[in-house]
């Protein structure tokens, strides 16, 4: 998983992509009825497991064209977590993570027997060790 990016769509593509999971329902919200269509493709795209940039800077694009001036920024470090990056020697911590892998987000398992959904994939997100 690579850098951070600027959240416009043309970098970072992990951190992006855990927003664009931990918040698909505001998104679809914000995106006309009209532009759904669209929206699915992009979707479809980003499920399809390939470099997410692409789709990425598409949705960024769908959601100015939608009334949201800063595009995909708009919706940044929505429910990812908080978890910090595992790092030697700190005790263990279990976290929800993605179930296919494909983004950064985080949501700490302690305190929370059922895991959150990906909305990305519409599957749990699985419970993984972090640290």
């Amino acid at each position: 998983m690579s850098d951070t990016g600027t959240g416009d769509g043309s970098g970072g593509a992990t951190v992006m992509h855990a927003d664009i999971c931990a918040r698909l329902d505001q998104i679809r919200d914000v995106v006309p009825a009209d532009r759904g269509p669209e929206l699915e493709e992009i979707l479809a795209s980003l499920r399809d497991g390939g470099d997410p940039a692409a789709p990425q800077a598409e949705l960024h694009l769908l959601l100015r064209r939608s009334g949201v001036a800063a595009g995909l920024r708009a919706f940044r470090g929505a429910g990812i977590g908080g978890l910090p990056a595992a790092v030697a020697g700190h005790p263990v911590v279990e976290a929800y993570v993605c179930p296919r892998e494909r983004c950064d987000r985080r949501s700490p398992a302690r305190n929370q027997p059922a895991p959150p959904v990906c909305w990305l994939y519409g599957e749990p997100l699985c419970r993984r060790r972090v640290s």
